[in-house]
């Protein structure tokens, strides 16, 4: 069970049957950026996307969510390491809507080559993802652009991510709302003196899942035992390891962060 392995892939139950998750996929942002491009009638928009598989297959489902909404694309360019030919050739296409797919590292060369072919301003809009560090910029600057460059490229640019906790102030399993949890998670990092971490929900509410699915199959094994007083009663790891799985296919309550679907904790708040 996981309340941070974000990647697309791990959501093929076929190959990871034995894996549970609290966060959604990196997928789950693109119904909301599509939604976002119909609201202000976007329909040509280009790609950009860090040639590693967590980034593609993210694109690919995107490529999915564009085409069912008829949003042209009008052009997809993948880069591993330099984006310059790349962002050069969106440019030579006249894509002005840019969706980018890329780590902070290279979200400094991207914005860098940007700025050298002046692809920023009102005639231009960027989205990339949204769970960069503070101050990236900054921070993950490689180029020979300054920040100022940097900042002047990135200028209007849109970021995407889930929602770390939910908006919907209803009282889940804990007996708290989202706002109450996250009031009492603040105060516990001001006491220990401690960064925040936008996954903490998804702990919270894995943690939950853990407690439920062993409780109930610690009551599942209670009532094997009373089934079986006339007899010895034994099982082995594989019939709890199955029980486990059973247990954790069935567990759907309300989190902090969403209410989990059966069998999958995906939703984005």
């Amino acid at each position: 069970l996981s309340f941070a392995a974000t990647t697309p892939v791990l959501a093929d139950k076929k190959k990871y049957p034995n894996f549970f998750r609290t966060v959604p996929s990196d997928n789950a942002v693109n119904p909301a950026v599509v939604k976002f491009l119909n609201y202000y009638n976007w329909s040509r928009v280009g790609t950009l996307t860090q040639d590693v598989q967590r980034f593609s297959e993210v694109r690919n489902d995107l490529t999915n969510e564009l085409e069912k909404a008829d949003i042209q694309i009008a052009d997809t360019e993948s880069f591993s390491n330099d984006p310059c030919v790349n962002v050069k050739k969106l440019k030579d296409n006249d894509v002005r809507i840019i969706i980018g797919q890329f780590d902070e590292n290279l979200a400094s060369k991207v914005f860098c080559c940007a700025y050298n072919l002046n692809m920023f301003g009102s005639k231009y809009q960027w989205i990339i993802p949204g769970w960069y560090q503070g101050n990236w910029w900054e921070q993950a600057n490689t180029t020979n652009c300054t920040t100022k460059k940097l900042l002047t490229a990135m200028e209007g640019y849109i970021s995407v991510d889930f929602e770390p906790l939910s908006a919907r102030q209803i009282k889940g399993i804990s007996g708290r709302t989202p706002k109450e949890y996250e009031r009492e998670y603040s105060r516990e990092l001001q006491q220990k003196g401690v960064e925040a971490s936008k996954f903490h929900g998804f702990a919270y509410d894995g943690i939950w899942v853990i407690a439920k699915t062993l409780t109930r199959v610690m009551e599942l094994l209670r009532i094997k035992q009373r089934q079986n007083t006339y007899h010895n009663f034994t099982v082995d790891d594989r019939e709890v390891g199955k029980m486990v799985l059973d247990v954790m296919n069935e567990t759907n309550f309300y989190g902090v962060t969403h209410r989990p679907t059966q069998g999958c904790w995906s939703g984005a708040g």
